[in-house]
């Protein structure tokens, strides 16, 4: 198992009563390349503070990664 995830996001078809006005949701989802069975995929419907901030901790996370691929002298894997 390579561990290898593809993350989506699109704006849902469900909407909020958030602090006196509607707000749309964010539906995420988070998709198992290494099972191709769809019922392995992950939903998530969430509100757009909470998705900004995944998506922050998600890129702070790849900075990290790349910072330590850096120092450890591994070669950037093809895309």
């Amino acid at each position: 198992m390579t561990g290898l995830w593809e993350i989506d996001a699109a704006v849902s078809p469900v909407s909020v009563l958030a602090g006196g006005s509607v707000q749309l949701l964010l539906r995420v989802q988070i998709v198992d390349l290494d099972n191709p069975d769809p019922a392995a995929a992950a939903f998530i419907d969430l509100s757009c503070t909470q998705a900004r901030r995944i998506a922050s901790e998600i890129l702070a996370a790849t900075d990290d990664a790349d910072l330590q691929t850096d120092q450890d002298g591994c070669e950037e894997a093809a895309r």
